[in-house]
């Protein structure tokens, strides 16, 4: 969804990205109080995409003091997305855990 808006509004877009992905990550039972605790837990079921994720929020954080470019917020979507679509992925584990329950 945002990044439909993204074309419109990119530095709203990055900052509503960032909240959606820690939403999801909560609702995937995460600890999302804290971001370097977020960004170790990430680190162990999506290790591919940690590296990514911290320079995302570190974009988004930027943002919000007026300091990124459109480049920066682009890269910063592209990264978001991807941990968003992981995130949202169906893992094996988790099919087994509910073929069990």
């Amino acid at each position: 969804m945002e990044q439909a808006h993204f074309v419109d509004e990119p530095r709203d877009s990055v900052n509503r990205a960032d909240r959606m992905v820690e939403e999801v990550m909560k609702l995937r039972g995460y600890p999302v109080a804290d971001f370097e605790q977020r960004a170790a837990d990430v680190s162990v079921d999506h290790p591919h995409l940690v590296d990514n994720y911290r320079r995302a929020h570190d974009i988004a954080v930027r943002n919000s003091r007026g300091q990124a470019n459109t480049e920066d917020l682009r890269n910063a979507m592209i990264s978001f997305r991807s941990l968003f679509e992981d995130l949202l992925e169906d893992r094996p584990v988790v099919a087994a855990v509910r073929r069990a329950v």
